[in-house]
């Protein structure tokens, strides 16, 4: 497929910059432009799991990224949930939201949700946290210098 404007984003353009002297500091560069190939799919029912969704969205073409959030209640009354999927093919988005947007799921109490298929704002994938705990976290307490200030903070 060729690279059309509408799935495109241009890259940062470089400004040339001239000195009193008249000299170059930065020279322009081409403008490369990225392929946009990650979506998000919003307005998910509140009550959906990923696994129920990977079951709605069968057959799903190859991707190499799949992120689901559930809802936050927090922020009522927006509660939806939303899900991420980076597509390894880019005529493949063109069907997905064909298929997909204003696709309505149904909820476990019968409600109707349309969902929203759009490109993602943010095109680059999350790298994976690390689940390692900090070493230090929980220590304050046991700090020398901390109990040298103690009796200066109460007074």
């Amino acid at each position: 497929m060729k690279e059309d404007k509408e799935n495109t984003r241009p890259r940062e353009k470089r400004m040339e910059i001239k000195s009193e002297d008249g000299e170059k500091t930065e020279k322009p560069k081409p403008e490369k432009k990225e392929a946009m190939t990650k979506i998000v799919i919003r307005r998910l029912p509140p009550s959906i799991t990923k696994e129920e969704l990977e079951e709605q969205l069968q057959p799903l073409p190859e991707v190499d990224y799949l992120e689901f959030f559930s809802n936050d209640s927090s922020m009522y009354p927006h509660v939806f949930a939303r899900a991420y999927i980076n597509f390894k093919n880019q005529e493949d988005i063109v069907l997905f939201r064909d298929r997909f947007d204003g696709y309505v799921f149904i909820d476990n109490k019968g409600q109707e949700y349309p969902a929203i298929v759009e490109f993602a704002p943010f095109q680059k994938i999350a790298k994976k946290r690390s689940k390692k705990k900090d070493a230090k976290s929980g220590t304050i307490d046991e700090g020398d210098h901390l109990r040298k200030q103690l009796p200066s903070w109460t007074s």
